[in-house]
């Protein structure tokens, strides 16, 4: 009995240890790490500022349950998290840490509820400690929680979701059913493709339970229903939008068709190149650098023999147990995995928009390790130390650049905040107007420098507002008395300026040059 006790200690201790360090990687810096402000974020931090002080997007739609952005939407779950924070923690002020801080939750939210899912699932404390420890060091577990994208939250509401389905199976209470429910219906708030993504799984899901006999018709039906009532504010505004209706108050929100455009995006037109294409890139990469590199992917390329084992492992299972009309776990993934390829193929295949994939690729790469750990048999300890050793270099290696040599402000400079030279070039009481070569768009400044919606409307112009401009176009009159902000790497926009013949001063940031010269 002690020596039981002393295993679930040291068990118990040892996951404490994972999370500890989990927090770690996804909490240090994350206001500096990526170096860079997504698009995506500053229109999210932008309208959730307004929406926390004025009680409307930066569109002036008031409570929308899909606030506009670009002339799309963003999903609500994130804006209204970061719109509390901002009226509690922030006071009514916003900083990137803030902005952040969500994504951050949800990602320990996908390590803690991962873990126990696997758990759950496996019922093998070393499998669970190998999971545990994967979703804390794999590149994507990490980057994907550090910069505020709020599609990105689908996975840590998947993994909940997923969770209390896999207890129900377990334990078959009433109370279980409601929850897993009112879970999935929750997962609609999290992103557009859950729209599809939830129907499609439940839908195959239930049927196997079905089958298998887990769970009852009625509980079925049961279940359907409660999932639309915990959806109702998202279903509603799905119909505002494919059906063109006006907008409608629900419960103190606005249920309007702010995103009809991107019903444009769905499309059958490349549904098989779609899913390839993301089979390609959540193994590897896109690409993009905020949610994965070249030469460690999403999961470290060793990762991937494993995860094609561990699908085919699922698979035969999953037949086998068919057949015998007995319930396998491995369906749970298989059926979510096959349900995001299908919402997947209607849209295009960025890596982003899949990342709810991930929790099926955890259960997939853990069944692989264990189905090669069974193959190498008598060698199975030479197969773990082994392969210990290559993640564990892997991680080193990874952790090192992540922390100390990435910087996306490389590859996408215009997406620098330029803070500092901007306070800088509004404290000189000589400069009449602020000029930005900054993306051509105002939310990357008003994230950090926030105005009233309103007086912002009232002192707009076609190129900004007030004596802002954010925008350098060739018809831009260069004069004293002006700063102009400059993207270093717009050499052609710099010798321009200095070819004016007026005497500037320039102060060089990391990403922008300042120029600005007193009134003649």
């Amino acid at each position: 009995m002690r020596r039981i006790q002393a295993s679930q200690h040291r068990y118990f201790y040892c996951l404490l240890a994972i999370f500890a360090a989990a927090l770690f990687l996804r909490a240090w810096r994350i206001a500096e790490i990526p170096d860079i402000v997504h698009i995506d974020e500053a229109g999210l931090g932008r309208n959730a500022w307004c929406l926390a002080n004025y009680g409307i997007d930066r569109y002036f739609n008031e409570m929308p349950i899909y606030p506009e952005n670009f002339g799309g939407g963003q999903s609500p779950l994130y804006t209204y998290l970061v719109v509390i924070l901002i009226r509690t923690v922030g006071r009514g002020s916003l900083n990137l840490t803030l902005l952040r801080l969500p994504g951050l939750l949800s990602s320990m939210v996908v390590v803690v509820f991962g873990t126990a899912l696997l758990d759950l699932v496996y019922e093998n404390k070393k499998a669970t400690l190998t999971g545990a420890l994967l979703l804390t060091f794999c590149p994507y577990f990490i980057m994907h929680g550090r910069y505020a994208l709020d599609c990105n939250l689908m996975l840590g509401c998947s993994t909940v979701a997923l969770y209390l389905l896999a207890r129900y199976v377990r334990g078959g209470r009433l109370s279980q059913l409601v929850a897993y429910s009112a879970a999935f219906g929750m997962v609609m708030y999290s992103y557009a493709l859950s729209y599809i993504v939830v129907p499609v799984f439940l839908c195959l899901i239930t049927l196997y339970m079905l089958w298998c006999r887990k769970i009852t018709l009625r509980r079925a039906l049961l279940s359907a229903a409660l999932v639309c009532v915990a959806a109702l504010p998202v279903l509603l505004f799905i119909g505002t939008m494919v059906l063109g209706l006006p907008s409608i108050k629900f419960l103190g929100f606005t249920l309007s068709p702010t995103a009809s455009s991107r019903l444009a995006d769905i499309s059958f037109a490349n549904f098989r190149n779609n899913i390839v294409d993301i089979l390609k890139y959540t193994l590897t990469h896109d690409g993009r650098p905020l949610d994965a590199l070249d030469g460690f992917y999403t999961l470290y390329p060793v990762s991937i023999p494993f995860v094609l084992v561990g699908f085919a492992a699922s698979c035969r299972q999953c037949l086998s147990s068919f057949r015998r009309r007995a319930y396998s776990h491995g369906f749970l993934f298989l059926s979510f995995y096959t349900a995001g390829l299908v919402a997947i193929g209607f849209s295009r295949g960025y890596l982003y928009r899949a990342n709810y994939l991930f929790i099926a690729y955890l259960y997939f790469l853990v069944g692989g390790i264990l189905a090669a750990y069974r193959f190498a048999r008598s060698l199975g300890k030479y197969f773990c130390a082994a392969l210990g050793v290559v993640y564990l270099l892997s991680a080193a290696m990874f952790i090192g650049y992540y922390f100390t040599s990435y910087s996306p402000a490389e590859d996408i400079p215009q997406f620098v905040p330029a803070n500092d030279a901007i306070a800088y070039a509004k404290s000189l009481p000589e400069i009449r107007e602020i000029h930005m070569d900054y993306a051509g768009v105002d939310e990357f400044y008003t994230l950090f420098f926030p105005e009233s919606p309103y007086a912002i409307a009232e002192a707009a112009h076609e190129e900004g507002y007030g004596t802002l401009y954010f925008q350098i176009t060739a018809d831009t009159a260069f004069a004293p008395g002006n700063a102009y902000i400059v993207l270093k790497n717009n050499t052609a926009l710099r010798a321009y300026i200095e070819d004016t013949g007026y005497q500037w001063q320039i102060v060089e940031y990391p990403s922008h040059c300042l120029y600005y010269a007193a009134p003649q």
